[in-house]
């Protein structure tokens, strides 16, 4: 299955959708994941967008849920 799309939920409840056409490293953004799910230590990751300027950051401490969004 190629992972194509990632649903976050923050603790704020703002949802972002993330496609992997729109994110430089999204691989970096499945590994995260992963880790995240295990439990796992996790450091801050920002994600950059391909449309110039634009990047979110996301933190263990702001992450309600995170998973995969299938097309």
């Amino acid at each position: 299955m190629k992972l194509n799309k990632i649903k976050i939920v923050f603790k704020n409840d703002f949802v972002k959708i993330v496609e992997r056409d729109n994110i430089r490293n999204f691989n970096s953004l499945i590994d995260w994941m992963e880790q995240f799910k295990n439990g796992e230590n996790v450091a801050l990751l920002t994600l950059s967008s391909k449309e110039l300027g634009s990047s979110f950051s996301i933190d263990k401490n702001n992450i309600k849920l995170i998973e995969i969004l299938n097309d």
